[in-house]
């Protein structure tokens, strides 16, 4: 299973190799673009927050693959420290015939599993890291569109303007102007109509490469948060057991929750360019031009999203049908096929 969930996310970036090269692309032209204008500083903002956040992600995985490779050799540890003079049997992190015994060949066994956990961790960190740095580049293209929606009316943009200083935005709507600064306006306006494309273009470039990668590890996520339900329900006077299977379970809830929260992200940053469509001084706008400004609005109703190949949206609504459809089938103690049947039903439902 394990090998499965990995063998999907490197291939999916194999075979669209293409794809990633336009994604890498896009941002490179982004940075460039935006390097000596006021929003490059909020470009960098997102940038570092991005890498904040694999830091984090980073971090997560070295603890559980150190903490999964740990466990079996606690006892080791404790006969170092504490001898003693009957033989325990020592259990390796993953069980399985290995065609050896695995008492007498334990060290080689336990380093072959080392080196496995290893490389599953760096595909899966790799994965998951260019996800949410790539949707990341495209919530910053969002908010530098909505930034640049709410100053329109302020022809001054040599330095970033605070919009948190709401009297310095409304100091500007009551300011009169001219034709030719009115002609200004809508030159801005044309420039955040191109650049709310180009951010546009390139979230469904992001839904094109992901779609299939995310409903594969959707499916597989759903698959072992089954069986560690199961194993749960199945071993409730176990602690060993119970401590196995819940923090298999615990692992690919966070990883949903690692799916959908990006998809959520892009999802708010994308509304709140139509918040800020709604708050253009549009009255300012030659009256030739309020037709353009319809359409803007109109298309800025129709949200960016990423989705399980058009199935389920990747946002927290997700999140939670699965998690409180995995809850209620705890509850319930159903077996693993009514598991999948339920997670299935209500991931896939129509939205």
């Amino acid at each position: 299973m394990t090998i499965s969930f990995c063998l999907s996310s490197h291939l999916n970036l194999i075979f669209n190799k293409e794809k990633v090269k336009d994604v890498l692309l896009f941002i490179k032209n982004d940075h460039n673009y935006y390097m000596n204008r006021p929003e490059n500083k909020i470009l960098q903002f997102y940038t570092a927050q991005g890498n904040k956040v694999v830091l984090c992600y980073l971090t997560y995985i070295c603890s559980t693959v150190l903490a999964f490779l740990m466990i079996s050799t606690i006892s080791l540890v404790t006969d170092l420290i504490v001898p003693s003079n009957h033989s325990k049997e020592i259990s390796l992190p993953v069980i399985a015939d290995y065609g050896v015994d695995t008492q007498q060949y334990f060290y080689y066994v336990f380093i072959c599993i080392c080196i496995t956990v290893f490389i599953i961790g760096v595909v899966i960190f790799t994965t998951y890291s260019a996800y949410m740095l790539y949707v990341q580049h495209a919530c910053a293209l969002f908010a530098i569109v909505s930034y640049q929606l709410r100053t329109m009316h302020i022809l001054d943009t040599s330095s970033l303007i605070n919009l948190k200083d709401r009297h310095l935005l409304e100091k500007y709507k009551n300011v009169e102007l001219s034709q030719e600064e009115k002609e200004k306006i809508f030159r801005k306006l044309l420039l955040c109509i191109k650049e709310h494309k180009n951010a546009i273009r390139y979230s469904n470039l992001l839904e094109s490469l992901f779609t299939k990668f995310i409903l594969t590890q959707i499916f597989f996520h759903i698959i072992c948060l089954s069986i560690g339900g199961v194993g749960i329900v199945l071993n409730l006077g176990n602690t060993d057991e119970i401590t196995r299977f819940g923090s298999l379970a615990l692992v690919q809830v966070i990883h949903i929750f690692i799916l959908c929260l990006p998809g959520q992200r892009l999802l708010n940053h994308s509304e709140e360019v139509y918040v800020a469509t709604c708050e253009i001084v549009w009255y300012m706008l030659p009256k030739k031009f309020h037709n353009l400004y319809m359409f803007l609005i109109a298309r800025t109703m129709i949200f960016s999203k990423i989705t399980a190949f058009k199935i389920a949206v990747m946002s927290m609504e997700t999140f939670l049908a699965v998690k409180i459809s995995y809850c209620n089938s705890l509850d319930n103690r159903k077996s693993i096929r009514n598991f999948i049947i339920i997670y299935i039903f209500r991931l896939f439902k129509p939205q």
